[in-house]
């Protein structure tokens, strides 16, 4: 039997156990009349001992360790695109891993007009809680707006873009991922594949889970990279900036015009409409905490997270957008664990 190539891409910078993690699950997938390959593009060849550690896992050829020096994600994944001779790709990131049945769910779907096939990444239910408090803020609508079905296994639908910690894609001539965006690579591709009449389909039994960033500062820190490159691509008019994604700078604008005037005004009536929205911003956090929440615990921490998450993306959002080069100017924009 003849089989066809599907490469897995894990773009990193260097190994830990998350990563051993990953390619564990990875190498255990299965996926009927395909031969599954593992590439794993580190900035620099890890160890030896790191080396027999992923040798125990998954064995070369399967197993192809390819250094590219230091570089964003969409860099490390282009160098595949380029050297692979296979048609189809799995991108996962590091700190991800599959569920067992990934490939077997979503390659099925790459059919005719469909280049793109993704579905939910899913907080770990193992996870440390400062995890799982990060993972209740992308969970919710208000916590990630639309987007947030990327997080909770929602119906089969077409959907205009999704990240590449869980995609499965048909190559597509001249098609690569935006090396000059640390973040939004991945919707600036789906833009693209749909402006040739193609069409990225979400399917929630296409899963993969996704560590999250602890509580506080590494996810604030994460949120303001989401942020950073949406700014720059709203400055740049791009399509794939839409208007809600901007909703945390004005909350973020608004909040920091609040602590400046409100001690200068004495009138109850315009105080009590000017801190309004704050009340009620806080009041749907609330809620949103107490019904996504798994514990008395959860239910006190979660609403510092959504703000945290919040006003870190704001600040990204509004510093993104008044870059002078907004669509050159990088960043290191490593998330903390």
């Amino acid at each position: 039997m003849t089989y066809k190539k599907i490469d897995i891409i894990i773009p990193f910078q260097i190994a830990d156990s998350w990563l051993l993690e990953c390619v564990d699950k990875c190498g255990r997938l299965a996926a009927a009349s395909f031969e599954t390959r593992i590439w794993l593009l580190p900035d620099d060849m890890p160890t030896l001992e790191w080396r027999k550690r992923l040798d125990l896992l998954v064995q070369p050829p399967q197993l192809i360790i390819e250094p590219t020096g230091p570089g964003n994600p969409a860099y490390k994944r282009n160098i595949v695109l380029q050297k692979s001779d296979a048609e189809r790709f799995a991108l996962i990131d590091a700190d991800a891993y599959p569920r067992m049945d990934w490939l077997g769910k979503g390659l099925p779907l790459l059919q005719k007009n469909v280049t793109v096939v993704t579905g939910p990444n899913l907080t770990p239910p193992h996870d440390h809680f400062s995890r799982r408090i990060s993972g209740r803020v992308m969970e919710s609508p208000i916590g990630f707006g639309p987007a947030y079905i990327r997080h909770v296994p929602k119906q089969r639908q077409y959907v205009n873009e999704m990240p590449t910690c869980n995609m499965i894609i048909r190559r597509q001539r001249g098609i690569v991922f935006r090396e000059d965006l640390n973040t939004s690579e991945d919707m600036m591709y789906c833009l693209e594949i749909r402006a040739k009449g193609q069409k990225v389909l979400y399917d929630p039994d296409v899963v993969v889970f996704h560590h999250r960033r602890k509580i506080l500062r590494p996810f604030m820190k994460q949120f303001y990279n989401y942020g950073l490159d949406k700014g720059r691509l709203r400055k740049s008019k791009s399509d794939v900036s839409y208007i809600w994604q901007a909703a945390p700078a004005f909350f973020s604008l608004y909040a920091a015009g609040l602590l400046v005037l409100l001690p200068w005004i004495h009138d109850h009536f315009l105080y009590r409409a000017l801190c309004a929205p704050v009340f009620l911003y806080l009041l749907a956090v609330v809620v949103e905490s107490i019904r996504l929440s798994q514990s008395y615990k959860e239910i006190f921490v979660a609403p510092f997270a959504f703000l945290a998450g919040h006003i870190g993306y704001g600040i990204g959002f509004i510093r993104g957008f008044f870059l002078r080069d907004p669509l050159n100017t990088t960043e290191d924009l490593t998330c903390l664990k």
